[in-house]
């Protein structure tokens, strides 16, 4: 079980890191893009950042939520235990 939450775990860094990077690539492709009144560019964006973005967010979501609720059983068993 180890072996899978360290997978999970590497996932979920994994796919945030590349949403944060792709946020922020996204953005700033957007302002510059804005700034020298390019609409395609603005295209090309939308089209080549836009989707892996979201599945990279996609990704992350599911991880952490695996991640979290493992963490959350594994907290309540020891709890449960020492009350008795």
């Amino acid at each position: 079980m180890h072996k899978i939450r360290r997978a999970i775990e590497f996932i979920f860094v994994l796919t945030l890191a590349a949403l944060l990077l792709g946020g922020v690539l996204f953005v700033i492709g957007q302002a510059v893009a804005l700034i020298a009144g390019q609409g395609g560019w603005l295209e090309l964006l939308n089209e080549a950042v836009k989707t892996p973005m979201c599945i990279a967010a996609s990704a992350c979501a599911v991880a952490g939520f695996l991640l979290s609720y493992r963490r959350h059983q594994n907290q309540e068993q020891p709890q449960k235990a020492g009350a008795r």
